[in-house]
């Protein structure tokens, strides 16, 4: 079950989706809603959980609540080593825009976009 989860803190642009399963959280993906474009900020499933679909259906969602608010885009940043999350976000149509060098201090990082209206 994917559920909406309020983050209560300094940014007021900050949402998150959970996977629950047997009333555990196995999985969310944080994002900023910032008017009319959406930031993937953090994306996580439990390792004993992964290459199970989850990460899918986390992100499938994302892409219906973008449709839903009709943001123009989705942004992301990811390791280049991180070859798993790059070839799940080019499945969604996701599309590599730029090299950041030293993003993550000690390796580049590919900003991703996809395009949604």
């Amino acid at each position: 079950m994917i559920r909406e989860v309020d983050i209560i803190h300094t940014n007021p642009f900050a949402r998150k989706i959970e996977y629950i399963e047997d009333s555990k959280s196995i999985g969310y993906l944080e994002y900023s809603l910032i008017y009319d474009r959406m930031e993937i900020d953090n994306f996580m499933v439990l390792e004993e959980y992964r290459n199970k679909g989850i990460g899918t259906k986390l992100l499938a969602h994302l892409i219906s609540l973008a449709i839903n608010y009709r943001v123009i885009n989705i942004t992301l940043e990811v390791r280049v080593s991180n070859e798993v999350a790059i070839s799940l976000y080019k499945k969604f149509g996701f599309r590599e825009v730029a090299l950041r060098k030293y993003y993550y201090g000690d390796e580049d990082g590919i900003l991703m976009e996809k395009q949604v209206m």
